[in-house]
Order: structure tokens, then sequence, then C-alpha cells
């Protein structure tokens, strides 16, 4: 499972760089195949899921700590348009100690989630709870890459309630 830790610290931009590369490396899908397996397995952890600007605001209202920053992947791949992400609780504390972000109020956060209507919406659990708002750029994101590869890991708007 992803961490705060390995947000603040970087590892995670290691994993994403890491899996963009093994799906770069081979045309052919994964899905089914061993090693698509096992990517999905650790993908599944971060549970990620496919929201609307609202089913995002709802949760950044149900938080005690907000922070907004530039997306994480982002980092990789500096060529890529600049969006924002917003990021909760432990990890909206963690990337503002790791001065990868900034604390908003919600209303702020809110906003931040209407900026960038053209980029699809993902959050993800870290540390277990979903903290990552994310204005993905499905051409880097290392999720929409899995799903072009035949492996499905981003869950839709209309399947489970959001745990927190």
């Amino acid at each position: 499972m992803t961490e705060v830790k390995e947000y603040k610290s970087g590892k995670v931009l290691d994993v994403i760089e890491k899996t963009l590369e093994i799906l770069a490396s081979f045309e052919s899908p994964f899905g089914g195949t061993e090693i698509g397996n096992k990517i999905l397995e650790e993908v599944s952890k971060a549970d990620p899921r496919r929201v609307s600007t609202e089913r995002a605001s709802e949760l950044v209202r149900a938080s005690s700590t907000c922070a907004v920053g530039e997306r994480v992947c982002r980092a990789l791949y500096q060529d890529t348009p600049y969006t924002q992400s917003v990021f909760l609780d432990e990890l909206a504390e963690g990337m503002v100690e790791a001065g990868k972000a900034k604390y908003v109020t919600q209303e702020e956060a809110i906003k931040v989630l209407a900026r960038y209507p053209k980029n699809p919406i993902v959050v993800s659990r870290v540390s277990g709870k979903h903290m990552e708002i994310c204005h993905t750029w499905p051409e880097r994101c290392v999720y929409w890459n899995l799903e072009k590869h035949g492996l499905r890991c981003i869950g839709r708007l209309d399947e489970a309630v959001y745990r927190r």
C-alpha cells in the first residue's frame, strides 16, 4: 500500500516510473497475464476511482486539512500541462512538510477542483484513505496507461461508496 511517507520522500515516483517503463516495453495487452495480475494487485491498494467534481468536493468537505500542489507524477514529465492535485488530511500535512504543496481552505481546494475541467479527476487511497484527488493527464498517468494496456484499475463513478 502506498503510504504518506512514500509521497513525502518521492519514492512513489520511482514506482510510477518503473510501472510506465514496463508498460512501454510491451505492445500486447497485460490483462490476464501474470505480470498484469501482479501490477493490478499492487494498484488495487490505491483503489483509484474516477469521480466528478461534485464527488471530489464531498471528500474535501469531509476532510480536516487540505493542501494543493502540482500533480505528483508531473515531476517525471515536465513536458505535460500543469494541473494541480488536492491532498487531504495526513497526506496534505506530509506534502506541505515536504515542500510539495501549500495549505488551503476547503473552499480554495474546491475552486481548484473546478479549475481543470478537461482533466479527469481520479482519487487514490494513501495510507488506507482516499486522500489524493488528482486532475490527471491521461497520456502520462499510470492508471490510465494501465487501462490502455487492458488492466482495468480505475473504478467508475457509480461504483462503491467512498470510505474515509
